[in-house]
């Protein structure tokens, strides 16, 4: 055994020998702090006669305070019903990474980062009519994330073939630019977002036509059968693209719609914090992907409590 794997077998060690002290039923190393609005809710729902303990950090072989899920899997193998890990799936449940499951004790969110799960289009619509008088605003958010999945839809497969074959011509950080939207152009509550929309449909018409010039031999179908295999369709790509664009897109959105309401009826006597309602709920029962979260934890939970 290495040195530095001795370092983090003994973290292990000290981590499960402290839950006493915290009365907790298991550790769980997080990728960082902001996890914790997240796993913290599916736990306590999950499990509410059980106390947890979160790390969000801890010391790397070097002797840094770090974070990160790579620091999380530097505890892969010293794993057990005491001390697990839970980390953003990435692209690491669309590769099927051998590691990424409970039986390893290791909890995922099956979307890109716990910030999808938020964005879910019953949640996103739910803090809305929560935010302002319930239907006084007329937008759509099931149907303008289905129509922002269509568009993305082909992008992300392309993205993964071509990451598949050469990593350089179609990166991840390229795929994440054409998501980002900054501000969104003014009107687009207007319409259903439909200003929103045609810009990603040009980003994403133009684009596809350079790679079926670049690639004219290309062919993505296994890629898009593994993808819907895995639950990646048309209609819910949102939930696998980077959270954070997704997230920041749909929270500017929301922040934008309820000033507009509070101009419009001078409503001074209702709160409008749409991001405290954005991240208060989760919709739990509702979606393949937050069940198979349900599914881990308790599978986990029911062996902690041996």
């Amino acid at each position: 055994m290495t040195d530095k794997q001795k370092f983090y077998e003994s973290a292990a060690r000290r981590f499960k020998a402290e839950l006493k002290l915290y009365g907790a039923t298991a550790a769980i190393h997080l990728e960082n702090k902001n996890d914790e609005v997240f796993w913290g809710k599916v736990m306590r729902y999950l499990c509410p006669n059980k106390k947890f303990r979160f790390i969000s950090s801890s010391r790397s072989a070097t002797g840094n305070v770090t974070a990160g899920c790579t620091q999380c899997l530097q505890y892969i193998d010293y794993l057990d019903e005491r001390f697990w890990i839970a980390i953003d799936s990435d692209y690491r449940y669309l590769k099927e990474a051998p590691y990424m499951n409970a039986r390893n004790f290791v909890l995922q969110t099956y979307t890109y980062s716990f910030e999808n799960h938020f964005c879910f289009s019953q949640c996103i619509s739910d803090s809305l009519q929560r935010a302002v008088a319930p239907n006084r605003f007329n937008f759509d958010f099931d149907k303008f994330l289905k129509e922002y999945s269509r568009i993305v839809y082909p992008l992300m497969v392309w993205q993964l073939y071509l990451e598949s074959i050469d990593p350089t011509a179609f990166p991840k950080s390229v795929f994440h630019r054409m998501l980002s939207l900054g501000n969104c152009p003014a009107g687009f509550m207007h319409n259903n977002g439909e200003s929103v929309l045609d810009i990603l449909r040009k980003r994403q018409k133009k684009f596809l036509q350079h790679l079926k010039n670049t690639y004219p031999e290309a062919d993505t179908t296994w890629f898009e059968a593994r993808c819907n295999e895995l639950g990646v369709r048309h209609d819910n790509c949102y939930l696998f693209v980077r959270g954070h664009n997704i997230y920041d897109m749909l929270n500017y959105m929301g922040r934008k719609i309820v000033s507009y309401m509070r101009d419009q009826h001078r409503d001074t006597q209702r709160e409008h914090h749409f991001e405290y309602f954005f991240t208060s709920r989760i919709s739990f029962g509702k979606y393949a992907e937050i069940e198979k979260i349900e599914q881990d934890v308790r599978y986990l939970a029911g062996l902690s409590g041996k």
